[in-house]
Protein backbone atom coordinates (compact mmCIF):
# COMPACT_ATOMS: atom_id res chain seq x y z
CA UNK A 1 0.00 0.00 0.00
CA UNK A 2 1.73 3.62 -0.97
CA UNK A 3 2.62 5.83 1.64
CA UNK A 4 -0.71 8.53 0.67
CA UNK A 5 -3.33 5.99 0.84
CA UNK A 6 -2.04 4.84 4.31
CA UNK A 7 -2.02 8.50 5.72
CA UNK A 8 -5.70 8.94 3.94
CA UNK A 9 -7.30 6.76 5.61
CA UNK A 10 -5.34 6.80 8.67
CA UNK A 11 -6.81 10.56 8.99
CA UNK A 12 -10.23 9.20 7.74
CA UNK A 13 -9.93 6.38 10.92
CA UNK A 14 -8.68 9.28 13.30
CA UNK A 15 -11.90 11.42 12.52
CA UNK A 16 -14.34 8.59 12.38
CA UNK A 17 -13.21 7.94 16.39
CA UNK A 18 -13.24 11.23 17.04
CA UNK A 19 -17.03 11.96 16.34
CA UNK A 20 -17.93 8.72 17.65
CA UNK A 21 -16.14 10.07 21.27
CA UNK A 22 -17.12 13.11 20.51
CA UNK A 23 -21.10 11.89 19.46
CA UNK A 24 -21.23 9.50 22.51
CA UNK A 25 -20.24 12.32 24.58
CA UNK A 26 -23.07 14.34 23.71
CA UNK A 27 -25.59 11.91 23.61
CA UNK A 28 -25.39 10.90 27.40
CA UNK A 29 -24.70 15.03 28.29
CA UNK A 30 -27.70 15.88 26.58
CA UNK A 31 -29.99 12.96 27.49
CA UNK A 32 -32.60 14.10 30.25
CA UNK A 33 -32.18 11.88 33.25
CA UNK A 34 -36.03 10.35 34.40
CA UNK A 35 -36.83 11.15 38.27
CA UNK A 36 -39.81 9.26 39.92
CA UNK A 37 -42.25 11.59 42.48
CA UNK A 38 -44.70 9.00 44.08
CA UNK A 39 -48.35 11.60 44.57
CA UNK A 40 -51.86 10.72 45.78
CA UNK A 41 -54.85 10.89 43.36
CA UNK A 42 -55.18 12.91 39.99
CA UNK A 43 -57.91 15.30 42.65
CA UNK A 44 -55.14 15.80 45.04
CA UNK A 45 -53.43 19.06 45.36
CA UNK A 46 -49.90 17.68 45.15
CA UNK A 47 -50.70 15.34 42.01
CA UNK A 48 -51.69 18.68 40.39
CA UNK A 49 -48.77 20.46 41.19
CA UNK A 50 -46.43 17.19 40.14
CA UNK A 51 -47.90 17.03 37.13
CA UNK A 52 -47.47 20.80 36.11
CA UNK A 53 -43.60 20.61 37.49
CA UNK A 54 -43.74 17.93 35.09
CA UNK A 55 -44.73 20.35 31.93
CA UNK A 56 -42.73 22.65 33.35
CA UNK A 57 -39.39 20.38 33.16
CA UNK A 58 -40.46 18.90 29.88
CA UNK A 59 -41.46 22.87 28.17
CA UNK A 60 -37.56 24.47 29.47
CA UNK A 61 -36.14 21.12 28.65
CA UNK A 62 -34.29 20.64 31.31
CA UNK A 63 -31.66 18.08 32.54
CA UNK A 64 -34.18 15.89 34.13
CA UNK A 65 -38.01 14.65 33.02
CA UNK A 66 -40.73 13.90 36.24
CA UNK A 67 -42.44 10.70 36.07
CA UNK A 68 -45.47 10.42 38.36
CA UNK A 69 -46.00 7.46 40.28
CA UNK A 70 -50.15 7.75 41.03
CA UNK A 71 -51.30 5.97 44.03
CA UNK A 72 -55.36 5.64 45.48
CA UNK A 73 -54.41 7.08 48.72
CA UNK A 74 -52.12 10.17 49.81
CA UNK A 75 -51.10 8.06 53.17
CA UNK A 76 -49.30 5.46 50.75
CA UNK A 77 -46.64 7.59 49.00
CA UNK A 78 -43.85 7.69 51.64
CA UNK A 79 -44.13 4.04 51.94
CA UNK A 80 -43.63 3.91 47.97
CA UNK A 81 -40.20 6.70 48.55
CA UNK A 82 -39.39 4.20 51.55
CA UNK A 83 -39.15 1.02 49.09
CA UNK A 84 -37.09 2.93 46.98
CA UNK A 85 -39.82 2.98 44.15
CA UNK A 86 -39.47 7.09 44.11
CA UNK A 87 -37.23 9.24 43.96
CA UNK A 88 -39.35 12.24 45.43
CA UNK A 89 -42.25 12.59 47.55
CA UNK A 90 -44.39 15.41 49.11
CA UNK A 91 -44.68 14.25 53.01
CA UNK A 92 -45.78 16.12 55.77
CA UNK A 93 -43.78 16.97 58.70
CA UNK A 94 -45.56 15.07 61.70
CA UNK A 95 -44.95 11.70 59.98
CA UNK A 96 -43.81 9.19 62.84
CA UNK A 97 -41.20 7.51 60.39
CA UNK A 98 -39.32 9.87 58.03
CA UNK A 99 -37.11 7.71 56.16
CA UNK A 100 -33.27 8.44 56.86
CA UNK A 101 -32.51 8.72 53.37
CA UNK A 102 -34.74 12.01 52.90
CA UNK A 103 -33.27 15.09 52.38
CA UNK A 104 -35.60 17.96 52.13
CA UNK A 105 -35.66 20.45 48.85
CA UNK A 106 -38.46 22.70 49.63
CA UNK A 107 -41.31 23.42 51.69
CA UNK A 108 -44.36 23.53 49.46
CA UNK A 109 -46.99 24.07 52.02
CA UNK A 110 -47.53 25.31 55.54
CA UNK A 111 -51.08 23.74 56.91
CA UNK A 112 -52.40 25.70 60.35
CA UNK A 113 -54.87 24.04 62.82
CA UNK A 114 -58.46 25.39 63.36
CA UNK A 115 -60.38 24.79 66.05
CA UNK A 116 -63.60 26.06 65.26
CA UNK A 117 -67.18 25.90 67.52
CA UNK A 118 -70.62 27.86 67.28
CA UNK A 119 -70.92 31.40 68.81
CA UNK A 120 -71.34 30.90 72.53
CA UNK A 121 -69.29 27.89 73.00
CA UNK A 122 -68.13 27.26 76.30
CA UNK A 123 -64.97 25.44 74.84
CA UNK A 124 -62.25 27.06 75.67
CA UNK A 125 -58.69 24.95 74.66
CA UNK A 126 -57.62 21.59 73.97
CA UNK A 127 -57.07 20.96 77.81
CA UNK A 128 -60.96 21.36 77.45
CA UNK A 129 -61.37 18.21 75.04
CA UNK A 130 -62.79 15.34 76.63
CA UNK A 131 -66.87 15.19 76.31
CA UNK A 132 -66.52 16.78 73.04
CA UNK A 133 -68.19 15.96 70.22
CA UNK A 134 -65.35 16.67 67.65
CA UNK A 135 -65.08 16.29 64.10
CA UNK A 136 -61.95 16.25 62.08
CA UNK A 137 -62.17 17.08 58.28
CA UNK A 138 -59.25 15.00 56.60
CA UNK A 139 -59.61 12.76 53.06
CA UNK A 140 -58.14 10.25 54.85
CA UNK A 141 -57.13 9.22 58.92
CA UNK A 142 -53.70 11.68 58.75
CA UNK A 143 -55.17 13.99 60.63
CA UNK A 144 -57.42 12.66 62.91
CA UNK A 145 -53.90 10.76 64.16
CA UNK A 146 -52.22 14.04 64.40
CA UNK A 147 -54.98 15.59 66.55
CA UNK A 148 -54.71 12.46 68.84
CA UNK A 149 -50.97 12.83 68.94
CA UNK A 150 -51.84 16.56 69.99
CA UNK A 151 -54.01 15.04 73.12
CA UNK A 152 -51.68 13.14 74.15
CA UNK A 153 -49.50 16.31 75.52
CA UNK A 154 -52.89 16.76 78.07
CA UNK A 155 -53.33 13.33 79.49
CA UNK A 156 -56.86 13.24 78.58
CA UNK A 157 -58.58 9.79 79.43
CA UNK A 158 -58.83 8.17 76.17
CA UNK A 159 -62.58 6.80 76.88
CA UNK A 160 -63.51 10.31 77.42
CA UNK A 161 -62.60 11.52 73.67
CA UNK A 162 -65.19 11.28 71.51
CA UNK A 163 -63.18 11.97 67.50
CA UNK A 164 -64.47 11.25 64.19
CA UNK A 165 -63.22 11.92 60.59
CA UNK A 166 -65.24 13.84 57.96
CA UNK A 167 -64.47 14.20 54.63
CA UNK A 168 -63.84 17.45 53.07
CA UNK A 169 -66.93 19.24 51.65
CA UNK A 170 -69.20 17.95 54.89
CA UNK A 171 -71.14 21.34 55.66
CA UNK A 172 -69.67 22.39 59.08
CA UNK A 173 -72.44 24.36 59.45
CA UNK A 174 -74.89 21.40 59.89
CA UNK A 175 -72.51 19.37 62.42
CA UNK A 176 -72.07 22.21 64.59
CA UNK A 177 -75.55 24.12 64.18
CA UNK A 178 -78.53 23.84 66.22
CA UNK A 179 -79.22 19.99 66.47
CA UNK A 180 -75.82 19.07 65.07
CA UNK A 181 -73.70 16.28 65.69
CA UNK A 182 -70.31 18.08 66.83
CA UNK A 183 -69.55 20.40 69.35
CA UNK A 184 -66.05 21.56 67.69
CA UNK A 185 -64.53 20.58 64.05
CA UNK A 186 -60.56 20.24 63.81
CA UNK A 187 -59.92 22.15 60.19
CA UNK A 188 -56.09 21.11 59.13
CA UNK A 189 -55.82 23.75 56.06
CA UNK A 190 -53.38 25.27 54.04
CA UNK A 191 -52.46 28.70 55.12
CA UNK A 192 -52.55 29.82 51.50
CA UNK A 193 -56.17 29.13 51.48
CA UNK A 194 -57.19 30.98 54.43
CA UNK A 195 -57.65 34.50 52.95
CA UNK A 196 -60.91 34.78 51.14
CA UNK A 197 -61.98 31.29 51.07
CA UNK A 198 -65.77 31.31 50.48
CA UNK A 199 -66.76 28.20 52.72
CA UNK A 200 -65.90 30.15 56.03
CA UNK A 201 -67.70 33.40 54.45
CA UNK A 202 -70.60 30.66 54.03
CA UNK A 203 -70.39 29.46 57.43
CA UNK A 204 -70.32 32.69 59.01
CA UNK A 205 -73.43 33.79 57.37
CA UNK A 206 -75.20 30.24 58.27
CA UNK A 207 -74.28 29.93 62.15
CA UNK A 208 -74.23 33.71 62.69
CA UNK A 209 -70.60 33.71 63.29
CA UNK A 210 -68.04 31.37 64.47
CA UNK A 211 -65.10 31.25 66.77
CA UNK A 212 -61.64 30.27 66.11
CA UNK A 213 -59.51 29.40 69.33
CA UNK A 214 -56.06 29.70 69.74
CA UNK A 215 -53.71 27.17 71.03
CA UNK A 216 -51.78 28.83 73.94
CA UNK A 217 -49.19 26.88 74.14
CA UNK A 218 -48.50 26.60 70.47
CA UNK A 219 -45.00 27.09 71.32
CA UNK A 220 -44.38 24.33 73.68
CA UNK A 221 -45.85 22.05 71.78
CA UNK A 222 -43.32 22.49 69.27
CA UNK A 223 -40.50 22.13 71.17
CA UNK A 224 -42.03 18.44 72.02
CA UNK A 225 -43.05 17.60 69.32
CA UNK A 226 -41.13 16.80 66.04
CA UNK A 227 -42.39 18.64 62.46
CA UNK A 228 -44.81 20.71 64.68
CA UNK A 229 -44.50 24.69 64.15
CA UNK A 230 -46.02 27.30 66.29
CA UNK A 231 -47.94 29.58 63.91
CA UNK A 232 -50.00 33.23 63.55
CA UNK A 233 -53.11 33.80 62.19
CA UNK A 234 -54.19 37.59 61.78
CA UNK A 235 -57.04 39.21 62.48
CA UNK A 236 -59.76 39.12 60.01
CA UNK A 237 -57.93 36.69 57.66
CA UNK A 238 -60.35 33.92 57.39
CA UNK A 239 -63.92 36.00 57.62
CA UNK A 240 -63.42 40.48 57.27
CA UNK A 241 -66.96 41.20 58.33
CA UNK A 242 -68.11 39.85 60.66
CA UNK A 243 -64.18 39.90 61.65
CA UNK A 244 -62.96 35.97 62.53
CA UNK A 245 -60.52 35.73 63.80
CA UNK A 246 -61.17 39.08 66.28
CA UNK A 247 -57.64 39.28 67.03
CA UNK A 248 -54.53 38.03 65.99
CA UNK A 249 -53.96 34.45 67.58
CA UNK A 250 -51.64 31.37 67.94
CA UNK A 251 -51.98 28.01 66.57
CA UNK A 252 -49.89 25.39 65.40
CA UNK A 253 -49.26 24.17 62.44
CA UNK A 254 -47.72 21.09 59.74
CA UNK A 255 -45.33 21.28 56.76
CA UNK A 256 -45.52 20.16 53.08
CA UNK A 257 -42.41 19.28 52.52
CA UNK A 258 -40.89 18.31 48.90
CA UNK A 259 -38.20 15.53 49.84
CA UNK A 260 -35.64 13.61 47.62
CA UNK A 261 -33.06 10.39 48.13
CA UNK A 262 -30.07 11.88 50.01
CA UNK A 263 -27.94 9.75 46.89
CA UNK A 264 -29.98 11.49 44.28
CA UNK A 265 -27.34 13.40 42.15
CA UNK A 266 -26.76 17.28 43.11
CA UNK A 267 -26.52 18.40 39.16
CA UNK A 268 -30.24 16.86 39.43
CA UNK A 269 -31.32 18.55 42.48
CA UNK A 270 -29.96 22.01 41.32
CA UNK A 271 -31.76 21.87 38.64
CA UNK A 272 -34.82 20.94 40.26
CA UNK A 273 -34.60 23.66 42.58
CA UNK A 274 -34.36 26.04 39.53
CA UNK A 275 -37.47 25.18 38.42
CA UNK A 276 -39.17 25.51 41.94
CA UNK A 277 -38.42 28.87 42.60
CA UNK A 278 -37.56 30.69 39.59
CA UNK A 279 -41.50 29.38 38.04
CA UNK A 280 -43.26 29.50 41.40
CA UNK A 281 -46.12 31.48 39.99
CA UNK A 282 -46.67 28.66 37.21
CA UNK A 283 -46.92 25.80 39.24
CA UNK A 284 -49.18 27.16 42.37
CA UNK A 285 -52.56 25.37 42.65
CA UNK A 286 -54.17 28.91 43.31
CA UNK A 287 -55.61 29.49 46.90
CA UNK A 288 -54.99 25.63 47.63
CA UNK A 289 -51.37 24.71 47.23
CA UNK A 290 -47.55 25.67 47.02
CA UNK A 291 -48.52 29.16 46.50
CA UNK A 292 -45.35 30.34 48.44
CA UNK A 293 -42.37 27.97 48.01
CA UNK A 294 -39.59 28.45 50.80
CA UNK A 295 -36.26 26.98 51.32
CA UNK A 296 -35.87 24.17 54.25
CA UNK A 297 -34.38 24.69 56.85
CA UNK A 298 -30.14 24.69 56.58
CA UNK A 299 -30.02 24.05 60.96
CA UNK A 300 -28.02 21.02 61.54
CA UNK A 301 -30.87 20.24 64.13
CA UNK A 302 -33.55 20.18 61.51
CA UNK A 303 -36.11 17.47 61.28
CA UNK A 304 -35.12 16.91 57.70
CA UNK A 305 -31.88 17.62 56.60
CA UNK A 306 -31.58 19.86 53.53
CA UNK A 307 -30.13 17.90 50.08
CA UNK A 308 -26.50 19.16 49.28
CA UNK A 309 -27.90 20.28 46.07
CA UNK A 310 -30.94 22.17 47.75
CA UNK A 311 -28.16 23.88 50.14
CA UNK A 312 -25.69 24.65 47.14
CA UNK A 313 -29.05 26.44 45.32
CA UNK A 314 -30.12 28.06 48.40
CA UNK A 315 -26.49 29.51 49.41
CA UNK A 316 -25.97 30.20 45.67
CA UNK A 317 -22.85 28.96 45.50
CA UNK A 318 -23.89 26.63 42.42
CA UNK A 319 -21.16 24.75 41.32
CA UNK A 320 -19.32 26.15 37.96
CA UNK A 321 -19.30 24.03 34.41
CA UNK A 322 -16.25 22.36 35.59
CA UNK A 323 -17.32 21.52 39.08
CA UNK A 324 -20.28 19.76 37.69
CA UNK A 325 -19.12 17.91 35.02
CA UNK A 326 -15.42 17.12 35.92
CA UNK A 327 -16.66 13.55 36.39
CA UNK A 328 -17.57 13.88 32.61
CA UNK A 329 -14.45 15.84 31.72
CA UNK A 330 -12.44 13.51 33.48
CA UNK A 331 -13.83 10.27 31.40
CA UNK A 332 -13.72 12.72 28.05
CA UNK A 333 -10.27 13.61 28.64
CA UNK A 334 -9.55 9.57 29.51
CA UNK A 335 -11.24 8.72 26.32
CA UNK A 336 -9.05 11.36 24.28
CA UNK A 337 -6.04 10.43 25.61
CA UNK A 338 -6.78 6.73 24.56
CA UNK A 339 -7.77 7.73 21.27
CA UNK A 340 -5.05 10.19 20.89
CA UNK A 341 -2.61 6.92 22.07
CA UNK A 342 -4.20 4.92 19.35
CA UNK A 343 -3.88 7.67 16.97
CA UNK A 344 0.13 8.00 17.07
CA UNK A 345 0.33 4.43 17.43
CA UNK A 346 -0.67 3.88 14.07
CA UNK A 347 0.71 7.05 12.71
CA UNK A 348 3.98 5.97 14.18
CA UNK A 349 3.05 2.65 12.12
CA UNK A 350 3.48 4.65 9.35
CA UNK A 351 5.93 7.46 10.00
CA UNK A 352 8.18 5.99 12.40
CA UNK A 353 11.98 5.24 12.10
CA UNK A 354 13.66 2.77 14.05
CA UNK A 355 15.50 4.18 16.39
CA UNK A 356 19.50 5.22 16.76
CA UNK A 357 21.74 2.82 19.19
CA UNK A 358 23.44 5.02 21.38
CA UNK A 359 26.42 2.94 20.95
CA UNK A 360 26.51 4.05 17.84
CA UNK A 361 27.85 7.49 18.67
CA UNK A 362 30.85 6.47 20.69
CA UNK A 363 32.77 6.54 17.24
CA UNK A 364 31.94 10.18 17.00
CA UNK A 365 33.05 10.68 20.75
CA UNK A 366 36.29 8.46 20.36
CA UNK A 367 37.49 10.75 17.60
CA UNK A 368 36.53 14.11 19.68
CA UNK A 369 39.38 12.18 22.37
CA UNK A 370 41.93 11.98 19.87
CA UNK A 371 41.42 15.52 18.55
CA UNK A 372 42.02 16.29 22.23
CA UNK A 373 45.49 14.48 22.74
CA UNK A 374 46.70 16.23 19.25
CA UNK A 375 44.85 19.76 19.72
CA UNK A 376 47.65 22.64 19.65
CA UNK A 377 45.71 25.11 21.10
CA UNK A 378 43.12 26.59 23.88
CA UNK A 379 40.91 27.34 20.60
CA UNK A 380 41.37 23.69 19.58
CA UNK A 381 40.40 22.58 23.29
CA UNK A 382 36.84 25.11 22.86
CA UNK A 383 36.07 23.52 19.47
CA UNK A 384 36.34 19.83 20.97
CA UNK A 385 34.49 20.31 24.14
CA UNK A 386 31.57 22.25 22.08
CA UNK A 387 31.16 19.33 19.93
CA UNK A 388 31.22 16.95 23.23
CA UNK A 389 28.69 18.86 24.90
CA UNK A 390 26.47 18.91 22.11
CA UNK A 391 26.82 14.74 21.25
CA UNK A 392 25.82 14.42 25.00
CA UNK A 393 22.86 16.64 24.57
CA UNK A 394 21.58 14.86 21.73
CA UNK A 395 21.84 11.25 23.05
CA UNK A 396 20.22 12.41 26.15
CA UNK A 397 17.09 14.10 24.28
CA UNK A 398 17.17 11.37 21.79
CA UNK A 399 16.64 8.96 24.92
CA UNK A 400 13.63 11.09 25.83
CA UNK A 401 12.00 11.55 23.07
CA UNK A 402 12.70 7.51 21.60
CA UNK A 403 14.36 8.59 18.44
CA UNK A 404 17.56 7.13 20.24
CA UNK A 405 17.73 3.29 21.77
CA UNK A 406 19.26 2.47 25.55
CA UNK A 407 21.08 0.06 23.07
CA UNK A 408 24.68 0.35 23.72
CA UNK A 409 24.57 3.06 26.06
CA UNK A 410 27.51 1.70 27.90
CA UNK A 411 29.75 1.87 25.62
CA UNK A 412 28.56 5.47 24.89
CA UNK A 413 29.73 5.97 28.57
CA UNK A 414 33.01 4.48 28.45
CA UNK A 415 33.69 6.40 25.50
CA UNK A 416 32.50 9.69 26.90
CA UNK A 417 34.68 9.36 30.17
CA UNK A 418 37.23 8.99 27.60
CA UNK A 419 36.84 11.63 25.42
CA UNK A 420 36.40 14.09 28.56
CA UNK A 421 39.32 12.76 30.57
CA UNK A 422 41.45 13.72 27.36
CA UNK A 423 40.35 17.06 27.48
CA UNK A 424 40.92 17.63 31.00
CA UNK A 425 44.39 16.43 30.74
CA UNK A 426 44.80 18.34 27.86
CA UNK A 427 43.46 21.83 29.50
CA UNK A 428 46.45 21.09 31.91
CA UNK A 429 49.17 21.61 29.45
CA UNK A 430 50.80 24.56 28.56
CA UNK A 431 50.64 25.71 25.03
CA UNK A 432 53.10 28.25 23.59
CA UNK A 433 51.29 31.78 22.44
CA UNK A 434 50.83 32.74 18.90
Amino acid sequence: MRNRTKILLLALLTLALTGLVVGMAGYWYYKPATVTIAVGPESSPEHRFARKLAELLANNRASIRLRLLTTEAASLNLSRFAQHEADLVILRTDERRIPSSARALAVLEEEVVLLITPPKSKFKSLADMERRRTVVVGRDGRNEAFVRRLLEQYKHDPKLIDIRTVPPGVPLAQLLGPGGSADLAVVVEPLSRLSGAEDFQDLALTLKGFTVHTIADSKALERKLPGLYAETIEAGLLVGSPRIPEEELETVALQRILVARAKMPETQVVDLMSALFENGRQLAIEQNFATRIEPPSTEKGALIAIHPGADQYVASEVKTFFDRYSDLLYVGLSAAGILGSGAAALYGTVFRRAPIHAGRRAKTLMELRDRARTARGKEDLDAVETELDAVLDEVLIGLADGTISSRGLDAFRLAYDGAREALNLARGWNYPTT
